[in-house]
């Protein structure tokens, strides 16, 4: 299994109003998922979220270290205490239980894609009853499409099946290039990504099914709410000089998010 260590980013000085904070040191794990997080040519961890990071870890004066290894892994270095902080990580009330969460730094959006010429068009929900529907897991898409799927039960459709692929290398674009599937659920940028990466040109966004945030993902275990609260004002700070942090996500394509008071509580966000 690869394992890439980026580089370690130690700061000395600090802004005025965080020169009291103190010295901490924080690991962030990762995986390969274009265009929001993605090893570049040095083999070190890049993105969005490497980039927002870095500056609030500069702002803070945190020594922070990042590691991209394989989704599954990723997880479990966070849960099995190996790192404080995780991303790309979508909110979900399961997560919440043991997470605390960054403010939503960007936007994503789900949806279905299919194959060009397909029998049926996926144009509703409705339309997904019978169907065979793949999608990465575990993860938050799985988590939604499961909701997605028990919603219909309970609205007296006939469910879809659900086709779980635990690779995070693309799996899906491919199934979905050569027919083997009616459908696959993903992350609309990350999907796109991989079909530009394979060179695959007939599959296409049928149903744009949500728009959520995404967040940085911090174990409740490791870190105070104190700890967030702080870590959070720096990266508001961050969003309001950067003006949403337009200038940053712009070259990855990644729409920025509006915060507002009503976001920060519908996610149980710590800023104070």
């Amino acid at each position: 299994m690869k394992r890439v260590i980026t580089f370690i980013i130690l700061f000395i000085m600090p802004l005025s109003l965080y020169a009291n904070a103190p010295q901490k040191e924080l690991v962030f794990s990762t995986h390969n998922y274009p265009p929001f997080s993605f090893v570049d040519e040095h083999d070190n961890a890049a993105g969005p979220f490497v980039d927002i990071l870095t500056l609030a870890c500069k702002r803070l004066n945190y020594k922070c270290e990042f590691v991209s290894v394989p989704n599954r892994r990723s997880k479990l270095m966070l849960k099995n205490l190996q790192a404080q902080g995780n991303f790309p990580m979508g909110w979900n009330l399961d997560r919440n239980e043991w997470l605390y969460f960054s403010i939503p730094l960007m936007k994503m959006q789900y949806g279905f894609f299919q194959p060009e010429g397909a029998k049926k068009t996926i144009k509703s929900l409705n339309d997904l009853q019978k169907m065979q529907i793949a999608v990465f897991g575990p993860s938050n898409a799985s988590f939604q499409l499961i909701k997605i799927q028990q919603q219909m039960i309970k609205d007296g459709l006939r469910e879809f099946d659900i086709v779980l692929l635990t690779d995070a290398n693309g799996t899906g674009v491919k199934m979905i290039e050569n027919n083997r599937i009616d459908g696959y659920f993903a992350n609309t940028l990350q999907a796109r990504a991989r079909l530009k990466q394979f060179n695959l040109h007939h599959v296409n966004l049928a149903f744009l099914q949500s728009e959520s945030p995404y967040f940085i993902g911090f174990n409740k275990i490791q870190l105070s709410p104190e700890q967030i609260a702080l870590f959070n004002k720096a990266l508001l700070d961050l969003y309001q000089e950067h003006d949403q942090f337009k200038d940053i996500l712009k070259p990855y394509n990644i729409d920025p998010i509006l915060i507002t008071p009503e976001i920060l509580s519908r996610f149980n966000i710590i800023t104070d």
